[in-house]
């Protein structure tokens, strides 16, 4: 792979060093460095592909120090509520006869939260798939920019921060995908330098205004004498608060002003710094969600009891029309049993790397020399029958009562583990576990092709697609009597 050794591991009994937990560990890299990588400026910035282990350690504890307050929880978990929302009332517009692409949507609506909980600044991806889906017949009108305005990157700045965001990271993945997957001797060949330019003017324009943007929060928040959001209470943060003493304008909470503000380090990271973790937290809460999302969606569809006890458990918790709130999360255990069977059976990252340049490793007896890249193949281990019965089985009871006890520590590892793994996992569950207990609440969904597979594309994650459904709305009367009956 890339021109290195590669071995895969397909049994969790020997992943003790690879996952280790520790910050010295040797392997806290994934891959080697490829030249991609600095163009990128990816070697040496964020967390994902960071060959710099002294800043991927600090940028590790900044993530961790900013995702994992409760009340970052209970941010995430209102602005979630509120995207479902606005869906939810455009779904309202659209005819259950119907064929409705719900990875669209469901990429339009963590597009939109994501903008929400990273940096304040709404899209309009959902109006815009709206637009899409209803045409003509939309009871609701919008001025939107992408009407008329073509993807010239010379007219970004005429856009509102939201619409320029939404289009230069669309075209920020297709840059990582070039400079990743493209050998750089052809970057200069005819027709990719073409693609090769369009790019680095993407990943420049990306950079301007992403320090442009962080440096004025900066400011904002220095003028304003921000409180930082670890000491506001639940209350405080549905108002909005920032100072009980200040009157201007007031800085909204969110990914970017945390990292701001609850850096405890005396380095106090530069707005270069932090721009890649603020990308790869888009990357991480877009893509990968909407593709977990319409796992969940294509298996409850298949499965309709599943679905009808998980509906059940989410009624008993939070009523019919009641809002979810963070502290209804941890009692929504078949719920999670629901999103921990879809990820066992369609991991979003079905294989995980870790690599070396310093030290051998030997697994299972064998010796393995520096620089060899080691492929840890979960979708295999997580559907071995040593470890789950039945294992094609879509059975989320498998993860109720003291479960963890039953497996091995590695079996099951759907954000990874060790010092690698995803340190927005609780936000990540945070966030699905709202979006179910929202949406299923008033809606269910029918597939359109019910035989069909699952279309999943594997581009070091599992990316979904298509899915197209039928939306059927719920009876609310008839769901509020189905709740009352035990």
């Amino acid at each position: 792979m890339f021109g290195f050794r590669t071995v895969l591991v397909g049994d969790p009994n020997f992943l003790k060093d690879l996952f280790s937990p520790s910050v010295h560990s040797p392997f806290l890299r994934r891959i080697p460095l490829l030249p991609g990588f600095k163009e990128l400026g990816m070697d040496k910035e964020g967390l994902l592909l960071n060959l710099d282990i002294p800043k991927w350690r600090h940028n590790r504890k900044f993530f961790q120090q900013s995702l994992s307050p409760p009340s970052f929880i209970e941010l995430s978990t209102l602005y979630t509520r509120e995207c479902c929302e606005e869906m939810m009332t455009y779904w309202d517009d659209v005819k259950n006869t119907q064929v409705v692409r719900l990875d669209e949507w469901y990429r339009a609506f963590t597009s939109d939260m994501m903008g929400l909980v990273a940096a304040g600044s709404k899209e309009d991806s959902l109006k815009i798939q709206y637009k899409k889906t209803v045409g003509n017949n939309a009871k609701f009108s919008f001025n939107l920019e992408s009407d008329i305005l073509d993807d010239d990157l010379n007219n970004l700045k005429n856009l509102s921060n939201g619409e320029q965001y939404r289009r230069l990271r669309s075209d920020y993945s297709d840059a990582v995908a070039f400079f990743v997957f493209i050998p750089k001797f052809i970057w200069n060949l005819p027709w990719f330098s073409k693609k090769c330019n369009y790019f680095r003017q993407v990943l420049l324009s990306l950079s301007e205004f992403e320090i442009k943007f962080i440096k004025e929060r900066k400011a904002m928040i220095e003028e304003q004498k921000y409180i930082s959001s670890t000491t506001l209470s639940t209350n405080d943060i549905n108002k909005n608060i920032i100072s009980p003493n200040w009157s201007g304008t007031k800085v909204r909470s969110d990914f970017l002003t945390m990292l701001l503000t609850m850096n405890n380090d005396d380095s106090n990271p530069s707005p270069e710094d932090i721009k890649q973790n603020i990308r790869e937290m888009f990357g991480a809460g877009t893509g990968t969600t909407t593709t977990a999302l319409c796992i969940v969606t294509y298996l409850l569809a298949k499965h309709p009891e599943v679905e009808k006890r998980m509906v059940k458990e989410i009624l008993s918790v939070i009523g019919p029309t009641k809002n979810i709130g963070s502290y209804d999360l941890s009692k929504l255990v078949y719920t999670e049993g629901v999103i921990y069977e879809a990820m066992r059976l369609y991991p979003i990252a079905p294989i995980t790397f870790r690599y070396t340049p310093d030290v051998s490793t030997q697994i299972d007896g064998y010796n393995f020399p520096p620089n060899t890249i080691f492929g840890i193949n979960l979708a295999h281990i997580q559907r071995n029958e040593k470890y789950f019965k039945d294992p094609e089985i879509f059975n989320p009871e498998r993860f109720l009562g003291n479960w963890r006890a039953t497996l091995p520590t590695f079996a099951f590892s759907p954000f990874g583990q060790g010092m690698k793994s995803c340190p927005g996992k609780h936000f990540a569950m945070t966030e699905t576990k709202v979006i179910l207990a929202t949406i299923y609440r008033k809606y269910t969904f029918k597939l359109v092709k019910p035989k069909d597979p699952l279309h999943l594309k594997f581009n070091l994650v599992n990316d979904i697609t298509k899915l197209e459904v039928f939306l059927e709305k719920r009876k609310l009367e008839l769901l509020s009597r189905n709740w009352m009956i035990t």
